[in-house]
């Protein structure tokens, strides 16, 4: 599975919508826009996904897309990590930082 088709496949999960895009940083492939009114917001779009997200600012809305080459690999098979502050992304070559509310901390 590419980086491209896991996105696809977690914004159609999501119910969000997803277009054509050539972006910044040599991104050519799909992408989801926020709506920071009606939703989804850019934090609905980043919730829904492991795949590594940047985004371009188009007036008050932004246009989210993975990070890299389209064609890139994902890999649906995580190494575990002995760190129990770090989860691993598809990539498997860096680290995605929890969510505090993961950790069981309170605000």
């Amino acid at each position: 599975m590419t980086v491209q088709e896991k996105f696809v496949e977690d914004m159609d999960g999501a119910g969000i919508d997803t277009e054509g895009y050539c972006g910044r940083f040599f991104w050519e492939g799909p992408a989801a826009r926020s709506d920071e009114q009606n939703g989804p917001t850019l934090l609905d779009i980043i919730k829904v996904t492991a795949v590594p997200l940047q985004w371009d600012r188009l007036d008050c809305n932004y246009i989210v897309y993975p990070v890299g080459k389209a064609e890139a690999g994902w890999n649906d098979k995580v190494a575990d990590s002995e760190d129990d502050d770090v989860e691993r992304d598809g990539y498997n070559d860096a680290y995605a930082a929890k969510h505090p509310k993961d950790n069981g901390e309170e605000d």
